[in-house]
Formats: C-alpha cells, sequence, structure tokens
C-alpha cells in the first residue's frame, strides 16, 4: 500500500475491499465505535480550507477513537489569512510533530505536498472538483453492506456530475469491479464531462435512467449555480430531475437511496430520504468506520 491516500486510483481492488472489510471491525455488537487505544502517540491534523461537516468531524471522532491527538486547524483564525502558503503552513505541522494530515482543498495541490514533504503522511479529504477517495470508500461498503456485492448491479448517479470529486472517486473505485450497468444521469448543462464518459453511458432523461436500478446515487445541487451559471428554473428542475417516490418506482423495489450530504431536498424529497430504501444515514456513520480503517492503516504503515 501506498504511503499517502491521495486517490482512490492509490488503491488496487484488493486493498480496496480490505480496507471496507476492516473498518467493519469498528462496529461493536450493538452497531456503535469501538474505542481501542491503538495510536495514543500519534498526532493528527484536520487542515481543512474549504467548510465540512461530515467529513471534518468523521475525520476528528475517528482519530479520537483510535487514541490519536486531533489537531483542528481553523483556516479563518490561521497564518494562511496572513498570506503564508498552504505548504508553508503544512511544513509548520509537520516541524511540530504532526503525523499525519487530513487535508481539503479547493485547489489539486495535495499530491504536490506529498512529494515535498515525503515524511508526513497525507490522506485527501476531498480535492477541488477532483477526488474524494474515502468517500468513495464508505460508499462503496455500503453498497456492499446490502447488497453483498459489487458486481452485477445497476448504479445510477444523479445530479450535478461536472461540480462533483464523490463521482469521480466512485468511479474510480467502481471501475475496478464487474458491474451490470453505470448510467450518469443529470441536466445535461451539469453533465458536461459525463455525457461521453469512459465507462458507462449517460441517459437524460431520469425515468429511463432508474429503469431497473439496484443503486441510486443522489448527488447535492447547489443552490448558488442556479442563479449565476446555470439559468435554470429550480421548480423545472425538480420537476425533471428531483427523485421523487413516483420517479423511484421506475427503479428496482429494493433499490438504495444514497447521497454524499448535505442533503437540501432539491435532489430527493424528503419522502424518499425517508423511506426504507433510504441508506443515507448509514452513509454517515459507515464514514467514520472507513475513516478508522483509512488512518489505522496508513499510520500503521
Amino acid at each position: 500500500m501506498a504511503n499517502n491516500l491521495l486517490s482512490i486510483n492509490d488503491l488496487s481492488k484488493k486493498e480496496i475491499l480490505e480496507l471496507i472489510e476492516f473498518a467493519n471491525n469498528f462496529f461493536n455488537d450493538e452497531g456503535s465505535f469501538r474505542r481501542e487505544s491503538l495510536f495514543p502517540d500519534k498526532t493528527i491534523a484536520n487542515v481543512f480550507c474549504e467548510p465540512s461537516t461530515r467529513t471534518k468531524s468523521s475525520f476528528a471522532i475517528a482519530a479520537k477513537n483510535l487514541g490519536c491527538s486531533v489537531i483542528d486547524f481553523n483556516i479563518e483564525n490561521s497564518s494562511v489569512q496572513k498570506g503564508e502558503s498552504i505548504y508553508e503552513t503544512i511544513d509548520a505541522l509537520n516541524l511540530m510533530g504532526v503525523d499525519l494530515c487530513v487535508l481539503r482543498h479547493p485547489e489539486s495541490i495535495i499530491r504536490e505536498l506529498a512529494e515535498t514533504l515525503p515524511e508526513m503522511v497525507f490522506v485527501n479529504a476531498g480535492e477541488g472538483s477532483i477526488s474524494h477517495p474515502t468517500q468513495a470508500l464508505l460508499d462503496l461498503k455500503t453498497i456492499i453492506d446490502h447488497k453483498d456485492k459489487l458486481d452485477d448491479l445497476n448504479i445510477v448517479i444523479i445530479g450535478d456530475l461536472d461540480h462533483s470529486r464523490v463521482t469521480s472517486s466512485f468511479v474510480e473505485g467502481i471501475s475496478n469491479f464487474d458491474i451490470g450497468s453505470l448510467t450518469f444521469c443529470g441536466h445535461p448543462e451539469m453533465c458536461t464531462k459525463y455525457r461521453d464518459p469512459k465507462i458507462g453511458r449517460y441517459e437524460a432523461d431520469m425515468a429511463t435512467a432508474l429503469q431497473d436500478a439496484d443503486v441510486v446515487m443522489t448527488l447535492r445541487i447547489q443552490y448558488e449555480r442556479f442563479e449565476k451559471e446555470l439559468n435554470l428554473d429550480l421548480e423545472t428542475y425538480k420537476s425533471e430531475y428531483q427523485l421523487s417516490s413516483e420517479k423511484l418506482e421506475n427503479a428496482k423495489g429494493d433499490a438504495i437511496i444514497m447521497h454524499p450530504g448535505p442533503v437540501n431536498y432539491i435532489e430527493i424529497t424528503e419522502a424518499v430520504y425517508d423511506s426504507e430504501n433510504s441508506v443515507i444515514r448509514q452513509q454517515i456513520a459507515n464514514g467514520v468506520a472507513i475513516r478508522m480503517a483509512v488512518l489505522s492503516r496508513f499510520l500503521g504503515s
């Protein structure tokens, strides 16, 4: 296994499955998380240069469950505001004895940082619209939890695909498996990068895309982009692309509904979120277990 987790492509199919299996060990019989002080001598810095609730909190909880010390690095109150580069900031943390840096950044800089600071371990917690490897791992784990496999499934991803690092990493991960089908769906203006995909197919019509789906992954739509960039009417968009109970009838009866969060009920209705098909709340719990597995593996390597 590589020294850092920068991208899902850094992991082999075997390593992906091993991490998912390893994550299962961090749940106890009651379904809550085991707390084992495996790394009391390790310090982790959570460096988030973009807003985050789920990812940032779950990395912090995962690290504390493993006995690590956690530095919650707040970019607003840091020397970055005085003009310090992110490289200088992380180098300073490195010199202070931080063992592993969990980094989210709006630009593609994590690989360059890892090469420049080889003594620091890096875990990518979201990079621009390119990559979010631990989200892909928790998504794959959630599918296996419910479907017992990743092969032979019909998977549909719906939403703002062009700006989705979740989609990029999920596609990297799932391409290791013999899936039945992979369908990208969404407003054509939001799916320009996926109209002629390397794997899978694009389908603009949601009812057609959902036909016989086993897994339906919905993605957050950013309100702000409707007014500024897309010139789309929100109600028209919802009538065509919001996942409702009615539209869901096109999928298989036991299809699972996923969403990386936060949910703002443009992408899905509250009824679908609350339905028996929804596994969105389980994804959040799986995030802690997967991140415990990732931190354990990379701190121990």
